[in-house]
């Protein structure tokens, strides 16, 4: 019985051991087997799946931010020059000056804008309607606060513009630190989703920019462009707006806004949902023995292989990215010594762009490390700063000037991501802005027309120059130079000849000076002349006397030779002044006085200058109040006929009884007048006082006589004098052939169109016009001819010879003639001689005043001449 059952064992053992059954004992463990594996690769193709799609999204997000990073940086650059050029050049100068420097953004993708402190457009480019933004948000936000950071609004459409953009504002500031307007950089919002690529994002994926209140500022989802929109930045609320996990949001450094990147999961899965029903039916077909191991092994290849390639299509796509970009991009991963310390980066990527910018081929570039490539890397903080940036992480920013020659720019900017095992740098070449930031500072501290320094620089200088000589006990000489005669060659051949003689002049002062001294532009026709530490005064003064017939010498300007002079005053510290602005004043001081010595002369300041200053100061304090104190007069020096010896008119002259230095004369106070504006108001007291004075006479019954009243060079500029004259007439009731008005040549050559115009107006009214000083303004036949005006007056500097000075009897005479000829009359002044009064009637003279028959009388006494007889003269 035993050995029964030991032989059907050992045959089913032998059984087992046969093909028919051993195979599919076998078939069934090699099923089991591979559906182990597949199962458990189909479990490790999710989790490298889910890897690949959440480093995918990673590398998305920071390519995306640094995109979004180096755009907004590029419009807020471009908002902080536009801002700097408002507060050097105003509103209307900032956009002109920026175009003709190239710094403007193309007009086909942004708007630039500045708009003033009531809301409205006051400029834009490219040109847009004028419109008002007073009440945006944009507007109102800076407009409440001043946060000093640049406003990103939700998008917006208006009357300037009727498509969807976004306004990028920054707050203008005045000089006062008060709201003074915003300047606007507007883009398409879609500007910042152009990257979007569906072989990346996907139909489905999302790109876009959200603002930190919640409100999408740009959103891309496939083809779909929308804004406006609010979508919270907290966990889960993105993942279920693009129906997946796959999601990321960064904020943007310095601004208030989030870049924001999603992937549909069901996209980021699809590759790996195919290969799980491949795995399926590859397990399914090695279960029923049609593969077996071989096609196993072909899976894995073929699995290779796809992998290869998705690598390789990324590959191409960043470089066809990197490649159009006008930054350099390196990509480096960084390497440890055996202690975890970076010791370097070695360069993993770059674009062509840095191939340029280190001077060699991509080839070479990729592959070397960073010590390798810029050996001083490791003592000039370069590989210190980028292990802080792995450590710190985020992305760090920096502006620096190069000093490493494997860097082919002078000044770059530099962006640093850390990324897992790495860093990206993205550098780029800003030595054109630098450049052009250094020629706009240099603009702000010099002369546009001459390129020398100017007022603020000058000052600088001086103050710098006195302190040093201050401690090593020095002299400083500062001159101040006035030219002669510029007025009448800017005014005679123009303005562009006037600038020209500007820039030569200035650059032959220049040449007279050492490399050590300092010409400059203080304003108009003035230059400011610091001369650094002479040895002593004496030795300063033929440098000046150089510089002095330099200027003297003849000019070729629009065809002409001219010649101008220059008046010098100097101040010396510290004998003159312990500071910049009392040395510039006592050489102003004693410039003028150079001036008043005939000009074309140097005056070093003395401190009896400064008394004379004081006077003028003195009177001119006591003007201020001298009309409303009633402090001035008028008197009356008549005016008569040669032939009759009758009274026909009298001139209006303005006297100052001052309270404390009694009578002052004209010829002290009209100047200061003049020059302080106080002469508007002056002659208009004059005009109707003297109206006011005629009226009186002819209502007291004396004979009405004609009465002149002298215009100032101010007065006659004055918009507003021909009302001045007709209100004068109607509070008078004087009527108006009885009102000369006297008007020096020289004020009608200032601007002749005008003058003629101006002198119509008042003789439409019947008011009678007279050329006083005639002879001494240089006018022109041809502009004498035009001039409405019934009278000549002969100036007394022509008269004061007659009888005596052959050349002023021909002048007078020619005058008389010239008078005539054009149907006018002649009145001579400063009549004080017989003989002059006999030389003017031979010569036809019409009319003459001066002391020989009068001298100025008070409204009283000329009443009893007027009541008198005729003076008979022949």
């Amino acid at each position: 019985m035993n050995s029964v059952k030991e032989t059907l064992r050992a045959r089913w053992l032998r059984r087992g051991l046969d093909t028919h059954v051993s195979l599919p004992l076998f078939a069934l463990l090699l099923l089991v087997a591979i559906w182990l594996v597949t199962f458990h690769e189909i479990d490790a193709e999710r989790e490298h799946a889910q890897d690949a799609a959440a480093d995918s999204l990673h590398e998305m997000l920071g390519t995306y931010e640094a995109q979004v990073a180096r755009s907004v940086d590029g419009i807020d650059q471009t908002l902080r020059m536009l801002k700097y050029a408002v507060e050097r050049k105003g509103p209307l100068g900032a956009l002109p000056e920026l175009g003709r420097e190239g710094l403007l953004p193309p007009g086909v993708v942004f708007v630039v804008s500045i708009v003033d402190r009531h809301g409205v457009t006051v400029a834009s480019n490219p040109r847009a309607l004028s419109i008002s933004v007073a009440d945006q948000g944009y507007f109102k936000f800076h407009q409440e606060r001043d946060s000093g950071a640049t406003f990103v609004s939700p998008a917006l459409r208006d009357a300037a513009n009727s498509e969807w953009h976004l306004h990028f504002t920054r707050r203008l500031d005045d000089v006062d630190g008060n709201f003074a307007g915003i300047v606007v950089v507007e883009t398409d919002p879609a500007y910042f989703t152009s990257s979007y690529e569906r072989s990346r994002l996907g139909e489905r994926g999302m790109l876009g920019l959200v603002g930190s209140d919640g409100v999408v500022r740009a959103l891309r989802t496939g083809d779909k462009m929308s804004f406006g929109q609010r979508l919270g930045t907290a966990d889960g609320e993105i993942e279920n707006r693009i129906g997946g996990k796959y999601s990321g949001i960064s904020e943007l450094h310095g601004i208030a806004l989030n870049v924001l990147v999603g992937l549909d999961e069901q996209e980021l899965m699809a590759g790996f949902e195919r290969q799980r029903r491949e795995k399926l039916w590859e397990a399914a077909t090695l279960s029923a023995g049609l593969v077996g191991v071989t096609v196993l092994a072909w899976l894995w290849s073929w699995q290779g292989a796809r992998a290869r390639a998705r690598m390789r299509r990324a590959q191409e796509t960043y470089a066809a990215a990197s490649a159009a970009s006008m930054d350099a991009f390196f990509v480096m991963r960084e390497v440890r010594n055996s202690e975890g310390v970076i010791i370097d980066f070695k360069i993993v990527d770059a674009n062509i762009r840095a191939a340029q910018m280190t001077g060699t081929s991509k080839q070479e570039l990729c592959g070397t490390t960073l010590c390798q490539l810029i050996p001083a890397a490791r003592d000039n903080g370069m590989l210190k700063g980028l292990s802080d940036v792995i450590a710190a992480g985020g992305m760090h920013e920096q502006e620096w000037q190069n000093t490493v020659p494997q860097l082919r720019a002078r000044w770059l900017h530099h962006q640093v991501v850390a990324v897992q095992g790495g860093i990206v740098a993205i550098v780029r070449d800003i030595s054109e802005r630098k450049l052009a930031e250094e020629r706009m500072l240099h603009l702000a501290h010099h002369d546009t027309l001459t390129g020398l320094p100017n007022r603020s620089l000058i000052a600088d200088r001086l103050a710098h120059t006195i302190a040093q000589a201050r401690r090593n006990d020095g002299v400083v000489l500062v001159a101040f130079i006035d030219l002669d005669g510029f007025k009448l060659v800017n005014d005679g051949l123009g303005h562009n000849a006037g600038d020209e003689l500007l820039k030569v002049v200035a650059g032959r002062m220049s040449g007279c000076l050492r490399a050590s001294d300092t010409v400059g532009r203080f304003g108009g026709d003035e230059f400011v002349l610091l001369l650094d530490e002479p040895a002593s005064v004496v030795d300063a003064a033929p440098v000046l006397e150089r510089v002095r017939e330099a200027v003297l010498q003849s000019i070729s300007v629009s065809g002409q030779d001219v010649q101008v002079s220059c008046s010098i005053g100097v101040a010396v510290y510290p004998n003159d002044g312990g500071d910049a602005g009392t040395l510039l004043m006592n050489a102003d001081a004693a410039m003028y006085r150079a001036k008043e010595l005939g000009k074309n002369n140097i005056q070093f300041y003395t401190r009896e200058m400064n008394a004379s200053i004081e006077e003028k100061l003195v009177l001119l304090e006591g003007l201020r109040c001298a009309l409303d104190d009633g402090q001035f007069r008028l008197v009356y020096q008549p005016k008569v006929d040669l032939r009759t010896g009758r009274v026909f008119g009298v001139e209006a002259l303005v006297r100052w009884d001052h309270p404390e230095h009694g009578v002052i004369g004209p010829d002290r106070f009209i100047p200061l007048a003049e020059e302080s504006g106080m002469i508007i108001a002056l002659g208009d007291w004059v005009l109707r006082s003297a109206c006011a004075q005629n009226r009186a006479w002819q209502r007291a019954g004396l004979a009405p006589l004609r009465i002149s009243v002298n215009v100032s060079p101010r007065q006659f500029e004055d918009p507003q004098l021909v009302e001045r004259v007709q209100r004068a007439l109607g509070d008078s009731g004087m009527a108006a052939e009885w009102l000369e008005l006297e008007v020096t040549e020289g004020v009608i050559m200032r601007d002749l169109q005008q003058a003629v115009d101006k002198m119509a107006a008042v003789k439409a009214m019947g008011v009678s016009l007279s050329i006083d000083d005639f002879g001494t303004g240089y006018s022109s036949l041809s502009a004498l001819k035009s001039f409405p005006i019934s009278t000549l007056k002969i100036d007394k500097s022509f008269v004061r010879d007659l009888g005596r000075s052959s050349g002023d009897e021909a002048i007078a005479s020619s005058i008389i003639g010239l008078a005539h000829r054009l149907k006018l009359r002649v009145i001579a002044e400063g009549v004080e001689t017989e003989q002059q009064r006999s030389f003017l009637r031979e010569n036809g003279c019409d009319e003459m005043q001066g002391y020989l028959f009068s001298r100025p009388l008070p409204p009283e006494q000329l009443a009893l001449l007027l009541a008198a007889p005729a003076m008979e003269l022949v």
